[in-house]
């Protein structure tokens, strides 16, 4: 275990939790022919992982998930 004594908030938690999962995935991705399913094409599991995984929290996007669509507009108009 850890010897780290910080507290982290929930929100903090989850972004750090989001931020491996997208990059598991972008590995997942980048090694598709060793690591996939050879039934499905590479490019195709790219786009599926992308958009499943564009809406969790945090800034951390992979690239090598290629670029996430943009998020809609703030209805509060805040960037």
């Amino acid at each position: 275990m850890s010897t780290d004594t910080t507290v982290l908030g929930v929100n903090e938690k989850k972004r750090r939790v989001a931020k491996r999962l997208i990059q598991q995935a972008a590995t997942l991705v980048e090694f598709w022919g060793e690591m996939g399913d050879p039934t499905v094409d590479s490019e195709f599991a790219r786009a599926c992982l992308a958009r499943w995984l564009e809406d969790l929290p945090g800034k951390d996007w992979d690239l090598r998930l290629n670029e996430p669509r943009p998020a809609p507009p703030d209805q509060n108009g805040e960037p």
